[in-house]
């Protein structure tokens, strides 16, 4: 698929996309900022889970680094550019019933149902094993 191709009104990035821009992974950076400059040209609200930072911080925690630790707590949040909706109730109920559906693990179900809660045209990613339902459409980065 190709960027300029891409339109959307609502995306919803998933946790590898802030690992790559955060880590500067070199092989999806440019990707990414292609992706988000289109978004952003379109008026296109991103959004993300709570979920997201806690998966980002896993590394981190275990590898004892306080600075990367802060990074993502600071670039995780409300802002201008992103929407961090909390992992509610609601959120946990509909994303066991995706898991029946879609047969998704539990986290991509949380990401997947909230992206739909939030109504979000799009999904991006790098996971070619999920499955998105309910009309949402998945953008892989690494076929970008």
């Amino acid at each position: 698929m190709a960027i300029k191709n891409i339109t959307a009104q609502r995306a919803y990035f998933d946790t590898n996309v802030f690992i790559y821009l955060i880590e500067n992974n070199i092989e999806y950076q440019d990707k990414i900022h292609m992706l988000i400059e289109r978004l952003e040209s379109q008026g296109c609200e991103i959004y993300t889970s709570e979920l997201t930072l806690a998966e980002c911080l896993v590394k981190p925690f275990q590898d004892g680094n306080v600075q990367s630790q802060e990074t993502y707590k600071e670039s995780i949040k409300t802002s201008d550019f992103l929407t961090v909706k909390p992992v509610s109730k609601n959120i946990l109920i509909e994303a066991s019933r995706l898991r029946t559906v879609a047969k998704n693990k539990l986290p991509d179900s949380i990401h997947l149902a909230t992206a739909l809660a939030f109504e979000c045209d799009i999904f991006v990613g790098n996971n070619k094993k999920l499955r998105t339902t309910d009309g949402i459409r998945s953008v892989i980065i690494s076929d970008l």
